[in-house]
């Protein structure tokens, strides 16, 4: 820290005597001003004094807010930046935010991947400031040169882009009308909007780079969940799961979950078959995308987006400090996964809070143990159930390439994981000892078999919560 930045220290003399240590601990000070004519005949406070430092630039006071929030003085740092020009210190704090997202993107992360950091690591507060700045830093392109994924995150989390880049401080600053416990006091405003902004630059900007698989992030193109997938097919996907998620049956949601998964598995092993015998006019190759995995019970629901991967011949790496897991596979098989994610998980979010509804608070029911029990077990059945489709419908695929065609691809994705990860750690998922909560989870899952056909009565054996 730089002292006082050029103030001058309480106690000064004040037309009386000068004890001559008031000016000892301040940058830019000799002496103290007034001590003229005290009568002191000590060298140096005469006529010898320096001149006073000059005031710090404003590079120098973000660079002093930065070493105060290290320390964990957010109030100090508030008042550091309170110290500089607004205008100047507004600016340099917008600029340099600019810049950290544009080394976001050039480093694999997408929209989203910033607005769940943020919401993760600094709280839903700070959302609104991420998203105004996100909005800012892409308006820099033609919408033509945004990928059409980042696009869709933008739409989806309702960011907008905005000219004017560097307004976006001021207006992430216009409706800030109270503090909360954590905000600085005794610091006006904009300082405390520039000081969360620097936060977030400086946070955001020590992050890892994020792996990439296929088309580059940050080049303009399709989805890659999306290329290749018939839009059609996906948009009756959609509708057969948004009637399952509403019905209040639990024979129709089967039914109509079946159908979704037999669709999207006939459309996946056709798209396999058109590839492998080149039918398609390009070479099919591994990609990449990433599927937010939001608290709470963020490690049961990670286990079931790994079933449902596994079961749709893809792999799913949960990348907890960003709130995703990355999903590699090629296209087809990536549509499946993220609309059937999609929904299982609202289905068994449905089943488990309906669970809980009509008992007293407290009760066992609503307790954490027994919701992550459940998503626990419902994640390992509903796995279970979809590799049993999976396998269902290949074998009534008559073509005999179409064997070979999954083998090389399944080969191709376990490559494509290993290059884009080369340390990742395998390890078990979560395990819990609430037995309720996992049997409840098992029905549920039963309820939602995507096995077509099969009857409600046929059961499969319920293995114990820990193995």
């Amino acid at each position: 820290m730089r002292g006082q930045l050029g103030q001058t220290p309480d106690g000064c003399c004040d037309g009386g005597g000068c004890d001559g240590t008031c000016g000892s601990e301040f940058d830019g000070y000799d002496g103290c001003d007034g001590c003229e004519g005290s009568g002191d005949d000590e060298p140096g406070w005469a006529g010898e004094r320096s001149a006073p430092a000059p005031p710090p630039t404003v590079e120098e006071l973000l660079a002093d807010a930065g070493d105060a929030l290290r320390t964990g003085g957010r109030t100090t740092a508030a008042q550091v930046l309170a110290g500089g020009a607004e205008p100047e210190v507004v600016a340099a704090v917008s600029a340099l935010l600019l810049e950290v997202l544009q080394r976001r993107w050039d480093a694999g992360w997408e929209p989203a991947d910033v607005l769940r950091w943020t919401r993760r690591h600094l709280g839903a507060e700070r959302v609104p400031l991420a998203g105004l700045a996100v909005g800012a830093q892409l308006a820099r392109r033609s919408r033509a040169d945004l990928p059409r994924r980042f696009r869709e995150q933008l739409e989806g989390a309702g960011v907008e882009l905005r000219e004017g880049a560097q307004g976006f401080l001021r207006e992430a600053g216009a409706g800030q009308r109270s503090w909360d416990r954590g905000a600085p006091r005794w610091a006006p405003a904009w300082s405390v909007v520039a000081l969360e902004a620097l936060e977030l630059a400086l946070d955001l900007d020590r992050q890892p780079p994020l792996p990439v698989v296929g088309a580059a992030g940050g080049a303009a193109g399709a989805a890659p969940a999306l290329e290749g997938v018939d839009p059609k097919v996906l948009e009756r996907v959609r509708l057969l799961l948004a009637k399952a998620e509403s019905t209040t049956f639990p024979a129709e949601a089967e039914a109509l979950t079946a159908a979704a998964q037999s669709l999207v598995a006939r459309h996946s092993l056709q798209a396999a078959l058109a590839a492998g015998t080149g039918r398609t006019g390009r070479d099919a190759a591994p990609v990449g995308t990433r599927i937010g995995v939001e608290a709470p019970y963020e490690g049961q629901k990670a286990a079931l987006l790994a079933a449902v991967a596994r079961a749709n011949r893809c792999s799913a790496v949960w990348l907890r400090h960003v709130g995703c897991s990355a999903v590699v596979g090629f296209a087809a098989d990536l549509a499946a996964v993220e609309v059937l994610f999609t929904s299982l998980l609202t289905q068994a979010v449905r089943v488990m809070t309906a669970a809980g509804a009509d008992v007293r608070p407290g009760a066992r029911a609503r307790r954490p143990e027994f919701r992550r029990a459940y998503l626990e077990s419902f994640a390992r059945r509903i796995g279970q159930r979809l590799e049993e489709a999976a396998r269902a419908d290949a074998a009534e695929v008559s073509d005999g390439r179409l064997l070979l065609v999954l083998a090389d691809r399944a080969a191709a994705v376990d490559a494509a994981v290993a290059q884009a990860f080369p340390d990742l750690v395998s390890r078990r998922g979560p395990r819990t000892l609430d037995s309720a909560g996992w049997a409840s989870g098992w029905a549920a899952a039963e309820l939602a078999s995507l096995e077509a056909g099969q009857p409600l009565g046929s059961r499969h054996a319920l293995p114990g919560a820990g193995g």
